[in-house]
């Protein structure tokens, strides 16, 4: 692995929040939905072997990949040999039928949640790297979830795994800028419509790994209801001062920082091809991540987070964060490999899983989520209390 000079991380009174602690935006829900199709890793491994017609030498190392990965099961909308011989537009024309409605159910499930009407949302987030159209998941979700036909749109495509983070910080930033918003994050990602017929080292690790998922996130504008609301008098139309609302009780979120690691941008990547979307995933992105996680987290976090909400790129990775911060399994990486282990990566969607799996487990806040994905990137957002919190522990020195 080539070593450069890396960029220091922004310092730190450059990201610390220009509101108060109680007009920051809040986290209201989040929520995931799978596919109903789910087979175990044990299954997917046969069914690519005879697929791949692998034998041998080749059969031997399919099956170390697969054993590697520390995943049980997997779900997807299509089985592997029914999506194998298709070609990219073939692909498309599937994810435009079977995404719309995997996003709809985890999007439902965070409106349910938090107990808001679909009316309510102003700002719809989309993100996506496993497929394309135009009319595209947004206006489905408008039609499916009977949002306002004047909700702010967004597309967030092809950043791969840190696209959660970029979606929830587009949702920050609607949020800080309006009192009055209130924005739907919907990741959703088929990536087992991009199985590709080549059994060669990378297309293995990618068929070892992805899944298919969606998860969805609630935002809101944390200074609406901290204002007086007006109470219109129907007698002379007089607006009166009522009193105050309350405040939504969700945790605050930052707006996150961002490291661009160049010398890796070959290390990771998704490209489209004839035959589906190929990824890439060399060795040299956990030891790039072990080198300099350490000094991005401590960059990173506006207070010692009590949990680290990691994305599950792979074991590999996992190890990489839990060696470079001397973590020794703690601080809530049990949370990611579980997620890993139950549902694979399912590219952006994962980190809001393993947030979901820490929260119900009674994550302690501040929690910093990590993510990682093409560039070599480095994606964090900070996740604090919903009132000003005391001194956190230190992460294992």
């Amino acid at each position: 692995m080539t070593v450069v000079d890396r960029p220091s991380a922004p310092a730190r009174q450059e990201r610390k929040p220009h509101n108060s602690w109680a007009m920051q935006p809040r986290l209201l829900a989040v929520s995931v939905a799978t596919p109903a199709l789910c087979r175990s890793q044990v299954e997917i491994e046969q069914t690519m072997a005879q697929l791949w017609n692998l034998k041998g030498v080749a059969l031997q190392r399919w099956k170390r990949i697969i054993e590697g990965t520390g995943i049980e099961r997997r779900y997807g909308v299509m089985p592997p040999e029914d999506v194998i011989g298709l070609t990219t537009a073939q692909r498309m024309q599937a994810y435009e039928r079977l995404a719309p409605p995997l996003a709809a159910e985890a999007a439902l499930r965070a409106i349910q949640t938090c107990g808001i009407t679909a009316d309510r949302i102003t700002e719809l987030i989309v993100v996506s790297c496993t497929g394309m159209s135009a009319p595209g998941v947004d206006v489905a979700l408008i039609e499916r979830l009977g949002l306002r036909p004047t909700v702010r749109r967004s597309m967030i495509g092809f950043m791969g795994c840190f696209g959660g983070i970029s979606g929830l910080r587009a949702a920050v930033g609607a949020c800080a800028a309006d009192p009055d918003a209130v924005a739907l994050v919907v990741c959703v990602e088929l990536c087992s419509l991009h199985m590709r017929a080549q059994s060669d080292a990378q297309s293995q690790v990618a068929a070892a790994l992805f899944s298919d998922g969606a998860a969805a996130a609630i935002v809101a504008s944390g200074k609406r209801f901290q204002e007086p609301f007006l109470d219109i008098s129907p007698g002379d139309g007089t607006a009166h001062t009522k009193g105050f609302l309350e405040p939504f009780s969700g945790p605050r979120l930052t707006v996150g920082t961002s490291l661009l690691l160049p010398e890796g941008k070959d290390w990771m990547s998704w490209r489209i091809t004839d035959t589906g979307f190929a990824m890439t995933l060399t060795r040299d992105v956990p030891v790039a991540l072990r080198d300099a996680i350490g000094e991005f987290v401590a960059g990173a976090a506006l207070g010692r987070p009590a949990t680290l909400i990691v994305h599950p790129g792979g074991p590999g990775i996992l190890d990489a964060v839990d060696g470079g911060l001397n973590l020794q399994g703690a601080c809530g990486l049990d949370a990611a490999r579980f997620v890993l282990q139950q549902f694979g990566n399912m590219s952006s969607g994962t980190i809001l899983f393993v947030l979901h799996e820490a929260l119900r487990r009674g994550c302690r806040l501040p929690a910093l989520m990590l993510a990682f994905g093409p560039g070599l990137t480095i994606e964090s957002m900070q996740i604090l209390s919903a009132q000003p919190a005391e001194a956190s522990p230190r992460l294992p020195a």
